[in-house]
């Protein structure tokens, strides 16, 4: 599939470690998409649904998170990240990027999978950054998390943050059966000859995915400065990431917990994980377009 209005750009973090991103560019967009891609993945993955937010007036941003696609090198090697924080830190480098380009547009967050992790991270510091926030294969807060803490920060203690702890990795990433992540065999068979997804994560990044994951419960570390931030969450019905209809609940409990109350909720049936990349996804890309074209 060939994309239109695409630029390729490289984007200094703090640590200057230098972000792979891709930009959508459009005259006068009506908003601004930042799109936060999910674990063991990369930025092209999400080149058809920018594009699609882009033929429809909409300018996208989505980086390669810091250990993943070109957003590496060698203190920062594929599958590593050390701290959620930091993380975070880089997208709103991003965020301050693309609101430089366009100043005076309303930004939208999207976050997928462990992107709606981050997404939600992202709100403790700066949710008045953003207007709308979407929350894609919405994963839910599991109450093991700090004792997966406690023990992965064993782990570090003794094998150090670049080794691999199988036991580990696989309570946060499971790629020895991938059924979960779609209905669409073909994407499923394309993941798995991709070099670029499903790595492994060493002990540091595994403790970067629960960090951010504890982080969704501590509701008294966010700043909350707007009360107005509509937020949806899109999932397909059997995508067991999300704790099913319990576990959304539940995530958007925490949500009104912070404070947050403007809530909407598309479930698809037929679907499971990666909703952006089963057969039927333009229904998807449909309900995001709706959502962002509201007032």
């Amino acid at each position: 599939m060939l994309f239109s209005d695409m630029k390729q750009l490289t984007i200094k973090a703090e640590d200057g470690l230098l972000l792979s991103a891709t930009l959508f560019e459009t005259e006068a967009p009506k908003a601004l998409v930042q799109i936060i891609h999910g674990s063991v993945e990369h930025k092209e993955r999400y080149y058809e649904f920018a594009q699609y937010l882009c033929d429809h007036n909409y300018a996208v941003i989505i980086s390669d998170n810091r250990g993943h696609g070109a957003s590496v090198n060698t203190q920062y090697p594929l599958g590593f990240m050390d701290g959620v924080d930091q993380i975070i830190a880089d997208q709103y480098v991003i965020s301050k990027y693309i609101c430089l380009l366009y100043p005076e547009i309303k930004l939208y967050l999207f976050g997928h999978s462990l992107g709606s992790v981050f997404a939600r991270c992202y709100l403790r510091k700066h949710d008045d950054q953003i207007a709308k926030l979407v929350l894609s294969g919405t994963v839910h807060y599991n109450p093991f998390t700090p004792l997966g803490i406690m023990l992965t920060k064993a782990a570090i203690a003794i094998s150090g943050k670049h080794a691999y702890n199988k036991l580990l990795r696989d309570a946060v990433m499971n790629n020895d059966d991938l059924s979960w992540l779609s209905e669409n065999k073909e994407n499923i068979e394309a993941y798995k000859a991709d070099p670029l997804c499903g790595f492994a994560y060493p002990n540091s990044s595994v403790l970067t995915v629960m960090q951010g994951v504890q982080q969704l419960k501590e509701s008294k570390h966010y700043q909350f400065k707007n009360n107005n931030l509509h937020i949806l969450s899109i999932s397909g019905k059997g995508d067991p990431v999300t704790g099913g209809t319990a576990g959304l609940r539940k995530s958007f409990r925490l949500l009104q917990r912070i404070g947050y109350h403007n809530f909407e909720q598309i479930v698809f049936p037929g679907m499971k994980h990666e909703v952006l990349n089963e057969t039927n996804r333009l229904e998807v890309f449909n309900s995001v377009l709706y959502f962002f074209e509201q007032d």
